[in-house]
C-alpha cells in the first residue's frame, strides 16, 4: 500500500495524497484543507483528523505558519432523523 493513500479523514474517506495536492495547489491553512477537500466535515466534525491536518499543512514548504489556525467546528442546532429527511415513517 502506497503511503500517499491512507486516509487521514475517514468520515469524508480524505487521503494524504489528496490533501497534499491541495496543499501544493495552494491552500495554506488548515481551514483551506477543509474547504478544498471536506476533510474535517464528517459525522466528528474534525475530532479525529483535526490534528493530522495541523501538522500537514506547514510541512510541504517547511515554512512555519505565525499561528496555526484551528478548523471550525459546526454543531447541529438539533438532531434530526433519517426517516424525517427521507419522508418516511412517522419521524419518530
Amino acid at each position: 500500500m502506497c503511503e500517499y493513500s491512507f486516509i487521514i479523514c475517514r468520515c469524508e474517506e480524505v487521503t494524504l495524497e489528496e490533501l497534499q495536492s491541495s496543499i501544493l495547489a495552494g491552500a495554506r491553512t488548515t481551514q483551506e484543507l477543509k474547504m478544498a477537500t471536506r476533510a474535517g466535515m464528517g459525522m466528528c466534525q474534525g475530532r479525529i483528523c483535526r490534528s493530522l491536518l495541523e501538522r500537514l499543512v506547514p510541512s510541504p514548504s517547511n515554512e512555519v505558519l505565525d499561528s496555526p489556525s484551528h478548523l471550525t467546528i459546526h454543531q447541529p442546532v438539533r438532531p434530526v432523523a433519517l426517516c424525517q429527511i427521507s419522508g418516511e415513517g412517522n419521524g419518530l
